[in-house]
């Protein structure tokens, strides 16, 4: 089994397109009986239609681990679901502090009306604030609505820190609580699971389920949270485009996302290059 990470990683810089050198790539790994994984920190009907047009695709690890799904149709093989009293707390202070909190709710990435509107004065970046205009649910009282729908809550992502320093003093805050799972995929953001949640998990859990050994998976990836991902398969593969200690983790570092770095992977392991 391979797992890959999106953006950043299969992705290109757009972070909707597939390379046809990539894509080639995991059509040839299908062929030579190779299962190959998408394992996101997005949601399922996030995930770009490149990917799902892929030839053996059949499974997907999405929201950080929080859901792991069968492809196509979503249905759940696996699941760890952040508690509605666990997120609330963590919406409130968001929006108190100015932070436009959006919780991932199975397939719906929901937001407060007032905050979507602010994201644009936040310095977020204009791709991602077009993505997340074109793709959040809106939702007048965003604590009402959990209330009232408080289950399949994957998680709780802050879009936009303008201070590094302030995001690393939260997130050390929210690990120390022994509730969360805390993570980022940009540059600028947070993202809160359930303690249960990660890449790492999902792909343990997935290969019992498959009867596959985790030692015979290779994982490649990019980001801050791929960490557990690359730290629990037996190759664990680093883009060109990583930060260094990402790099760190891996056993092979290939080259960029905008360089077909996943395709180069793939096809140096199936040669048994790697």
């Amino acid at each position: 089994m391979i797992c890959i990470d999106l953006d950043g990683t299969l992705l290109c810089d757009d972070h909707h397109t597939v390379s046809a050198e990539n894509l080639a790539a995991i059509v040839q790994a299908a062929q030579a009986g190779v299962l190959v994984v998408p394992a996101t920190g997005r949601i399922y009907g996030r995930i770009p239609e490149d990917v799902h047009r892929a030839a053996g695709i059949q499974y997907a690890i999405v929201a950080n681990g929080a859901e792991v799904l069968t492809v196509p149709g979503g249905t759940r093989l696996h699941t760890a679901y952040l508690p509605l009293k666990d997120a609330l707390p963590v919406v409130d202070w968001a929006q108190k502090q100015g932070y436009t909190p959006e919780v991932y709710q199975r397939d719906r990435m929901l937001i407060q009306m007032d905050d979507l509107k602010r994201l644009a004065s936040t310095g977020i970046e204009d791709d991602h604030l077009r993505y997340l205009q074109q793709h959040e649910k809106p939702v007048d009282d965003l604590q009402a609505y959990l209330r009232e729908k408080p289950d399949e809550i994957c998680k709780v992502n802050l879009p936009y820190f303008a201070s590094d320093e302030q995001r690393a003093a939260l997130r050390a805050e929210l690990e120390r609580t022994g509730k969360f799972s805390v993570a980022s995929s940009m540059d600028h953001n947070l993202e809160i699971n359930s303690p249960a949640a990660s890449k790492g998990n999902a792909i343990a859990v997935l290969c019992r389920q498959l009867g596959i050994d985790i030692a015979q998976v290779m994982a490649i990836g990019d980001g801050d949270n791929d960490r557990e991902m690359l730290g629990a398969v037996g190759l664990p593969v680093a883009m060109g485009n990583a930060a260094q200690d990402i790099k760190a983790l891996a056993c092979h570092v290939t080259d960029t996302n905008e360089r077909a770095g996943v395709a180069k992977a793939i096809l140096a392991a199936l040669k048994g290059e790697l």
